[in-house]
């Protein structure tokens, strides 16, 4: 019973809690365009429910899916799915929720052209689950090192170039952000330092030194290893990290 309570309870504060403040709509009548879509409801989190409906204006049909969504001042973002899993063998129910908050999207901006964005939230590109979000084109990566986005072909081809095996990388380079282009070379930062990079030794509390800081045996056994990962994980992403060892 505690872990029923215990999985219901986290499952809530992921799909029901938010953070987002929902603003009054002044006018309901206004809330919707020709076709139905109600384009005009405030910023706030929302679960939209998919029915089986006997009419157009009917909504007490079966159930079959429902959205969580954010509607934020510039975008739409898509927070979570669930549906029925039989139905959606043949109906591809999360396909179509994305299609339909998409077309949300596309109706809304008309009205609000701030609200132009469709946000599929995090993308690991080694996940499985998460390569779906990589169909609905043209799309962008945010750069976790420069916060800048990227067209997605772009930041993948990055990514299985520089990091093949943990896909964590900066997927623009400092250089070209803060340089102009004739003055962007790759000895224009300076490199970092196997030294320099931060670890955390501690056991329950944390206890951070630097690689430098290890006496010789430590070094033998440690370089190898920060080494791998500088060349995996990138230069600029490893100077951010405290690399913690178990």
């Amino acid at each position: 019973r505690s872990k029923i309570k215990t999985s219901y309870l986290t499952f809530y504060r992921f799909l029901c809690e938010t953070p987002v403040t929902r603003d009054e709509v002044s006018s309901i009548e206004k809330m919707y365009d020709e076709d139905g879509y109600d384009i005009h409801i405030s910023f706030g989190t929302y679960h939209q429910q998919y029915r089986l409906s006997t009419s157009k204006d009917a909504f007490d049909g079966p159930l079959l899916a429902v959205g969580v969504a954010d509607i934020l001042p510039h975008c739409f973002s898509s927070v979570y799915a669930f549906y029925d899993p039989i139905l959606s063998n043949s109906l591809e129910l999360g396909k179509y929720t994305a299609l339909r908050e998409i077309e949300w999207v596309h109706r809304a901006s008309k009205f609000r052209p701030e609200l132009h964005y469709y946000y599929l939230g995090y993308y690991i590109h080694s996940c499985q689950k998460m390569t779906y979000k990589a169909e609905y084109k043209p799309s962008e990566l945010l750069c976790p090192v420069n916060l800048k986005w990227v067209d997605f072909e772009e930041g993948k081809k990055r990514l299985e170039e520089r990091s093949p095996i943990r896909h964590c990388c900066a997927l623009v380079s400092d250089a070209s952000l803060s340089l102009p282009k004739e003055e962007s070379t790759i000895d224009s930062k300076p490199k970092l330092r196997i030294e320099d990079i931060s670890l955390d030794i501690g056991d329950k509390e944390p206890q951070i030194v630097q690689v430098g800081m290890l006496n010789r045996q430590g070094r033998e056994f440690i370089d190898p290893h920060v080494n791998e990962f500088v060349a995996e994980v990138g230069a600029d992403i490893c100077s951010k990290f405290v690399i913690k060892l178990r």
